[in-house]
């Protein structure tokens, strides 16, 4: 039987992510029901090189055909670039294909291929040995195969999206799994660069199809939470409420965190049944920003105040009817936001927030250098929408204080390096956050530039006030303390600084989970 191993994880910005790599899990189930051996590999960020290599003199083996790295966002870290170029030269004859849902971060490694979008269909063409691709090559002068899975080999209208865990994936009762409904999302948002977005149709998978995975984790893990995966949970109301019509037949209620759209969720309060018999508990809100120029500017046209005043409804309507944590996210910088809009938004949050939490980001305008990857509309034409390059010598003054919570002055000395090096990307092989890893346009507009956003969160935004210290853990991030038994979903409520330090948490799981990888 040909064999296979699919290396995945997730790089997190602040500690160990236990978080597994759906896309990787994904991938290997459909490709064992075309015959194939397919072993996945999870938490490979948080592997030491020699722990890889041992892995891999376990596993290789002369029917070994790929090798796999896999993320939903970035794969480019020191050690899997060492591990790579090393495993490139134990097996120079078996093939390594790279590929992330969203971004492509993957500049330097010895890749064969690289697929641009959702994998499976793209990866059995890939194993076939049929498969149309077009030639590039990275800075290193290192050639690669990009196979366009968007378009060529999509695989966006499967039917059946279920995953299904093997027991040499040592699923733990109490994990966090992805689960996903569909994909796409129909709106286009300008900032976006989602490779499906502005699809019209529902491209999600059938009730049963959800009913059956989600029975299965039951009854051989023991399985009760997920984090949804999809861009908007709540596009259809005919979507969720097939869906909540497969749940209400499980015989255990889940707990479920997604990303909602805030206004149709607003708009349609006839859709709030559902989403409370899905079991989604908590939701999070790219709201983007509540100052209403701004939200209409990006696609998001509901009036702020209204948008407001509804999920303050609907937040106490999910209170009473037991644990509800919802999130805020916004992007400071986008057209006719200035910093006081910032400020009110702010004041707002202190007002009507606390308990609950929020993020807020500076808008990244990713430059047009990497035709690799979906563009935004801010991206493809910036002037168009008021945007335009400047430097942060101009912008700054040269001028740069860190703040309380030392959050942006990492990227602000990035950027600024960057700049005065003239290399236009950012480009090592050692650990970093995911801006700093992109390429992308330092922006000016008729009311802020990225250096004033950045000095604004560095030293407003995230101060030390009672939104910060009453701040719970982030939606995605509840697998980093629902490992230990000892923590339950509703412990999810409670500030951080009340629950134990995650990365030791995270740690201990992964360690076991390496040890058992190793001594099956």
């Amino acid at each position: 039987m040909n064999h296979g191993i699919i290396m995945g994880g997730v790089v997190d910005y602040y500690y160990d992510s236990i978080k597994r790599a759906p896309g990787a899990h994904k991938i290997a189930t459909h490709l064992r029901r075309e015959g194939w051996d397919v072993e996945v590999l999870d938490f490979v960020q948080s592997w030491t090189l020699e722990e890889l290599q041992e892995f891999s003199r376990q596993r290789v083996n002369k029917n070994t055909k790929f090798l796999g790295l896999s993320a939903t966002f970035s794969i480019r870290f020191k050690t899997l670039y060492e591990f790579a170029y090393w495993f490139k030269k134990e097996h120079p004859d078996i093939l390594i294909i790279g590929g992330s849902q969203a971004f492509h971060n993957c500049e330097g490694l010895p890749l064969d291929y690289m697929v641009h979008g959702y994998g499976e269909i793209a990866m059995s063409a890939i194993l076939s040995g049929d498969v149309k691709y077009t030639e590039h090559k990275w800075l290193n002068g290192h050639s690669f195969r990009r196979v366009d899975a968007t378009h060529n080999y999509m695989a966006a209208r499967m039917k059946d999206l279920s995953t299904h865990y093997e027991e040499r994936d040592y699923i733990e009762p109490q994990e966090v799994l992805t689960v996903e409904f569909g994909r796409g999302c129909i709106f286009n948002c300008h900032f976006c660069t989602l490779t499906y977005r502005n699809i019209k149709d529902d491209h999600s998978r059938s009730e049963d199809n959800l009913y059956e995975e989600l029975l299965e984790n039951y009854n051989k893990w023991g399985t009760t939470n997920y984090s949804i995966s999809d861009e908007t949970v709540n596009d259809y109301t005919e979507k969720i409420e097939r869906f909540a019509g497969s749940i209400r037949k499980l015989p255990f209620k889940p707990n479920m965190a997604g990303y909602i759209r805030g206004d149709l969720l607003v708009h349609k309060q006839k859709d709030w049944q559902a989403i409370e018999d899905i079991g989604l508990n908590t939701q999070f809100y790219g709201i983007e920003s509540f100052h209403t120029p701004s939200a209409k500017s990006v696609g998001k046209g509901m009036q702020s105040g209204k948008l407001q005043d509804g999920l303050l409804e609907y937040k106490e309507h999910m209170k009473s009817k037991g644990h509800f944590q919802a999130h805020l996210s916004l992007i400071a910088g986008l057209p006719h936001e200035t910093l006081d809009t910032l400020r009110e938004t702010k004041k707002w949050i202190l007002n009507n927030w606390i308990g609950q939490s929020s993020q807020i980001m500076p808008l990244w305008i990713p430059d047009q250098t990497r035709i690799y990857e979906e563009q935004s509309r801010f991206a493809m034409d910036p002037v168009k929408y008021g945007f335009h390059k400047t430097t942060m010598e101009e912008s700054s003054n040269g001028f740069w204080e860190d703040g309380p919570q030392e959050r942006f002055g990492n990227l602000y000395r990035g950027i600024k390096k960057r700049e005065e090096e003239q290399t236009g990307v950012i480009y090592n092989t050692e650990e970093s956050t995911f801006q700093e890893e992109m390429s992308f346009m330092n922006w000016k507009s008729d009311t802020l530039n990225l250096y004033q956003v950045l000095n604004y969160l560095e030293h407003e935004w995230y101060t030390d006030d009672e939104a910060i210290r009453n701040q719970p853990p982030l939606p995605f991030s509840y697998h980093n303390w629902l490992i230990d038994p000892k923590y339950k979903w509703e412990d999810m409520s409670k500030p951080m600084n009340e629950l134990e330090v995650p990365k030791k948490l995270a740690g201990e799981f992964i360690k076991s989970y390496i040890q058992k990888k190793l001594n099956q």
